[in-house]
């Protein structure tokens, strides 16, 4: 999957975070975060819709994807609490915990771990009738003058929210248009016009490349009859080789340019781009497809081709 790349913005941004933990209390801080991580929710079960069953390829290339967003906004919650620990003392954050205890049956549903809302909620729905049926063999009905037993009470209660914010969070993602199936449409839709098929490109963060590859390895065994060696395609790319780079017109237009071949990109919305076409008007152009909703962390290219290729 394409890997997002941290710009200077994006430092920028994580930097501010940071400095403006020094202006919140750790109480506030907290509701953010936990604020933070119901939003991600809603956004990791609306990725997970966008794989169609039995699509195994999709499904462990989107939960890939989750569980990155997940581990980066994990790690810079951590350290923005360290940073605001680091700059008012632990013993300022220590107060408010005989608060916490003694308000302990004031469970806050949002008091959640993002890991337990992307699972199948099903353990948990289960858990709170579990509970209940210890309670009644344990004789709860008798007036022996025992406590009840909070931990437990709490944790149903807490089996119980998690199961409200999962269907709340599913609702949301189920009303939200899925972007991905209208280009996907769109983009097939283009290329049955064009008697091509979109050829599903690895997102590896070198996606432009290999499509590139794809269709150059194509024209060559029809002229040749042989695979495309790796060597002559990476001659013109090899300072990009070891690196996930993102690729766009200017690379392409260099591809173009070096191996004096047009190159067409097909796109949802906006007419096909094409490269080089009046310079090698004679040539039959390289193809690719254009995504920019097929993965979350970034842009994708596929490659296209032809129906009739014996090839595909």
């Amino acid at each position: 999957m394409d890997q997002e790349q941290a710009s200077p913005d994006t430092t920028q941004q994580r930097e501010e975070a940071v400095t403006a933990v020094a202006i919140e209390t750790l109480e506030e801080l907290r509701t953010r975060h936990k604020k933070e991580q119901r939003d991600l929710t809603a956004k990791a079960t609306a990725l997970k819709k966008t794989a169609t069953k039995g699509d195994k390829k999709k499904k462990k290339e989107v939960l890939a994807e989750v569980a990155q967003l997940e581990h980066g906004l994990n790690q810079q919650q951590e350290s923005e609490e360290k940073a605001w620990l680091a700059e008012h003392g632990s013993s300022a954050a220590s107060g408010g915990a005989h608060e916490e205890e003694e308000e302990e049956d004031d469970f806050d549903p949002n008091d959640i771990p993002i890991d337990h809302l992307t699972m199948d909620p099903t353990p948990s729905s289960k858990q709170p009738k579990q509970h209940q049926q210890q309670q009644q063999s344990s004789g709860g009905g008798g007036g022996g003058g025992k406590k009840p037993n909070r931990q437990k009470a709490r944790k149903d209660r807490k089996a119980q929210a998690l199961k409200e914010l999962q269907d709340e969070a599913e609702m949301e993602a189920a009303g939200q248009v899925n972007m991905n199936e209208v280009e996907r449409k769109a983009i097939e839709e283009l290329a049955t016009v064009m008697n091509v098929t979109v050829k599903d490109v690895t997102a590896d963060g070198h996606c432009l490349y290999n499509a590139i590859a794809d269709q150059l390895s194509q024209h060559y065994q029809t002229e040749h009859g042989d695979m495309m060696s790796p060597d002559d395609f990476n001659e013109y790319c090899k300072d990009l080789e070891s690196t996930a780079v993102w690729g766009g017109q200017p690379e392409l237009l260099a591809i173009s340019r070096v191996h004096k071949v047009p190159i067409w990109v097909v796109q949802m919305g906006s007419p096909t781009v094409k490269l080089s076409a009046d310079v090698y008007s004679t040539k039959t152009p390289l193809m690719v497809s254009y995504h920019r909703h097929m993965y979350g962390l970034g842009e994708h290219y596929n490659s296209l081709r032809p129906n009739n290729n014996k090839h595909v």
